[in-house]
């Protein structure tokens, strides 16, 4: 059994004799862990036991397995590659809610109350636990804990006494099948020849639908505005009523509806692009192929097609985007060309939305999933081709444990089942562009727009020669906005950071408003009118005077989407301005809505962050502007150049996607810098040449492989000495200082009250470097260094900020 905790080890339980059957790996049971029943995944069986003692299973939760033989593989190599519990893998892979909750109970006990009455000598705080407990008759330990700060120390002093006993208590699953009261014809009944009174038109009027019907109908739609009518019938045994389970699908595509879009003419290279993931499809054999067309290309119709091919041969696609709100836009896609055939996972949808996805998917009543990171995940048992969309974007990172890689799980995937796999961007990650260069990928190309459209024209405004009110919006800038308006057509100004100013400053002291709990400074949100932090989300409203000096000279600095909107609106009042960041957008239904807006022409101009440079194709839109291209430049993180340019060209590409020519005005203070050169021309060979060239002289991937190690804790001093400690155990498994980069503190030194150091370890050897660095990380946290501090590490990792 593997659990969905910190246990990184399986634990072996004994299975009762009645159940040997039943215990098959891949589905969850019900065992004791410590003190309390939990939930965990059985993922083996054995003849013998390799301890003497061991535990009883409790209960086996589901009568066919949650994960086949396939999957189960597929979390095994991901919890052994990112170096994390395969229980967590497990988790990630099924849907949220579904497991069966248990917490501990806190009862009073006969002793304890005669304590109480016979006046024994309690501990301070063990008297008042015990009164409330008198009281109650029990609570759960969590509540207590939150009642007294020690009361979970005091809690296991008196059951330890006898005084009172912790009970593991099972509460049923958050997440389940959704039922319905649906009406049907009762067997026999005639709607002309029922006995009913000459005045009960009504009811005969439902008799008549539910027949014409030939199904049930829910209890509101077979009702008609009439439920007195309804119920009489249901009294007299005309209807019948039962629970039906319903499907809860926001993107249910309409029964009897066929799909409208039909494939479209391949252009020479899409045809070839199709040709060469469809030859492997056709031989099962494992073929990664890096699909690097410019922005308008027409990849999506590579996809599209590469699918079509798959499901002729009775097999089925996965697909994965980057972000939560471009699944509605691809979703229409595929539900144009395939109709119902499609099921969209993400972690945007409801719990319940998402539970009945992943059972429609798991009972092969869909062929093609369409879903952010987790999707990679889904229960496919015939499938036969992955596609990547955007596979350069670091959103497919997951940042928590497990930190896998999207892209990279779904080409394991493709290798464990000898399936193709289109990795599709123009601008691809310097991993995947190295390996297609060095003939482990196939390489297709597209190099040119859909109906030979160009690319726009990218001019570069150097903000040096701009005064400094006006370089927000700078004169080419307004300008540019000005003539889009005058002919009707529609901007996108890009901004990467939300908010309105990006701190508070005194004028008196010269101090910065900060997060109380983390090294960053709060973020203005003029709308609701509260200082927040973007990394732990603490907030509160801005102060009259400074908190350090008392001083009343406060003044906001920097800016964000939502001073660039307001200024936008104050430039331009006639125009049609709206918003897209994480305020506005927070959810995929908010996110298609201003899209939707968007293509529909209602809006004029969209101001946003990095949320409106990908996956919408709107050919009216024919400027774009980056207002700020230097905010990403310098970060101190090896990978800000590449990330740089893909999310600017990725911007840029938005414009001119339709019959007039598009134009991209970048705003910068470092207008020779290579990068914005790179750019310019829309040249990612001249980002490979500069790239490669410094990741090469640094032993960085993709020339070398990194693990990234953050250490943290409360204490400043605990966390700085654990990271020392950390350097002289890898040292100790061969890996000297040549190999590091650090330790020094993060960029982010405080993160929710944790104070963190980190280092880069890189290899060669991806397999050495992960046993080296997991048993320093062992080591570690079995010696005194590292009591109280906390080792995340990220293999692989897509940023060091």
């Amino acid at each position: 059994m593997v659990f969905p905790t910190s246990v990184e080890t399986p634990l072996t339980y004994r299975v009762p004799e009645e159940w040997r059957e039943l215990a098959v790996p891949g589905k969850r049971a019900l065992v004791p862990l410590g003190r309390r029943p939990v939930t965990g995944y059985l993922v083996g069986t054995r003849d013998r036991s390799p301890v003497a003692d061991t535990k009883d299973l409790r209960e086996i939760l589901d009568a066919e397995p949650l994960l086949d033989a396939h999957l189960l593989e597929l979390t095994r190599w991901v919890a052994d590659y990112y170096l994390c519990p395969w229980g967590e893998v497990i988790r990630t892979a099924l849907p949220p809610g579904i497991d069966s909750l248990t917490r501990q109970m806190v009862r009073l006990t006969p002793a304890g109350a005669a304590a109480m009455d016979g006046g024994s000598l309690l501990r301070p705080g063990e008297r008042e636990v015990l009164a409330f407990l008198r009281v109650r008759g029990e609570a759960a330990l969590p509540a207590l804990s939150r009642r007294w700060r020690q009361a979970r120390g005091v809690v296991h002093a008196l059951a330890r006494r006898g005084l009172v006993e912790l009970i593991g208590e099972v509460r049923p699953p958050r997440i389940r099948p959704l039922t319905a009261p649906y009406c049907f014809l009762a067997p026999g009944v005639d709607p002309e020849s029922a006995p009913l009174p000459p005045r009960a038109s009504k009811q005969r009027a439902i008799l008549r639908t539910l027949a014409a019907a030939g199904r049930g109908l829910p209890r509101a739609e077979a009702a008609a505005g009439s439920p007195a009518a309804l119920a009489a019938l249901i009294r007299q045994g005309l209807v019948h009523v039962r629970e039906v389970e319903v499907t809860r699908d926001p993107f249910a595509f309409p029964e009897g509806r066929e799909p409208t879009d039909l494939p479209r003419e391949l252009t020479a290279a899409q045809a070839e692009a199709v040709a060469l993931s469809t030859s492997a499809l056709a031989e099962r054999r494992f073929l990664p192929v890096l699909l690097h067309g410019v922005t308008g290309s027409g990849k999506t119709e590579v996809y599209l097609q590469a699918i079509q091919a798959a499901l002729a041969q009775g097999r089925q696609a996965l697909v994965l985007v980057p972000e939560i709100a471009l699944t509605p836009l691809t979703v229409r896609r595929f539900l144009a060309r395939f109709g119902g055939r499609v099921a969209v996972l993400h972690s945007g949808l409801r719990g319940g939305e998402r539970y009945d996805a992943w059972r429609r998917i798991r009972r092969g009543q869909a062929d093609i999933v369409v879903g952010a990171r987790s999707a990679v995940f889904a229960p496919l048992p015939a499938l036969g081709i992955v596609v990547v969309d955007e596979e350069h974007d670091p959103s497919y990172k997951q940042e928590e444990v497990p930190r896998y890689h999207g892209r990279d799980v779904a080409i394991m995937r493709a290798k464990l089942l000898g399936a193709p796999v289109i990795l599709g961007s123009a601008t691809p990650s310097l991993e995947s562009f190295q390996r297609a260069q060095g003939g482990r990928y196939g390489l297709a190309r597209l190099p040119q727009r859909i109906e030979a459209r160009p690319l726009p024209r990218v001019e570069i405004v150097d903000l040096r020669r701009v005064e400094g009110g006006d370089r927000l919006l700078s004169p080419a800038l307004c300008a540019a906005l000005a003539e889009c308006l005058a002919r009707g057509e529609q901007s996108l100004l890009f901004l990467n950071r939300r908010g309105f100013s990006t701190l508070l400053l005194c004028q008196e002291c010269g101090s910065v408003l900060g997060c109380p709990r983390c090294s960053v400074s709060l973020t203005h949100h003029a709308t609701r009118g509260r200082l927040r932090c973007h990394t732990c989300d603490f907030e509160r409203r801005p102060p009259e005077r400074c908190p350090q000096c008392q001083g009343s000279r406060l003044r906001y600095l920097g800016f964000g989407t939502q001073q660039l909107e307001v200024a936008v609106q104050e430039r331009f009042p006639r125009a049609r301005v709206a918003r897209m960041d994480r305020d506005t957008a927070g959810t995929w239904q908010a996110a298609a809505r201003i899209l939707e807006d968007l293509e529909q022409g209602a809006i004029d101009i969209l101001v946003g962050t990095q949320m409106i440079g990908k996956g919408h194709d709107v050919p009216n839109v024919t400027l774009v502007g980056v207002v700020s291209a230097d905010m990403a430049l310098h970060l101190p993180d090896f990978r800000a150049g590449e990330r740089t340019f893909a999310l600017l060209t990725q911007v840029v590409g938005r414009a001119g996607r339709g019959d007039r020519p598009g134009l991209a005005l970048i705003q910068t203070f470092n207008p020779d810098h290579y990068i914005l050169r790179a750019v310019q021309m829309q040249d990612y060979a001249a980002l490979w040449e500069a790239e490669s060239r410094l990741r090469r002289e640094q032993e960085l991937p993709p020339f070398a492989r990194a693990v990234l190690a953050v250490l943290s804790s409360p204490q400043a001093d605990a966390a700085e000495a654990a990271a020392k400690e950390f350097v002289r155990l890898l040292g100790a498994r061969g890996i000297g200082a040549g190999h590091l980069n650090g330790p020094a503190p993060a960029p982010l030194y405080r993160v929710r009250g944790r104070y963190r150091w980190h280092l880069l370890v890189r290899g060669p050897d991806a397999g050495r470097l992960r046993s080296a660095v997991s048993e320093a990380g062992r080591r570690l946290r079995a010696s005194p260094a590292g009591r109280g501090v906390r080792l995340d590490l990220d293999v692989d990792p897509v940023s060091v900020c």
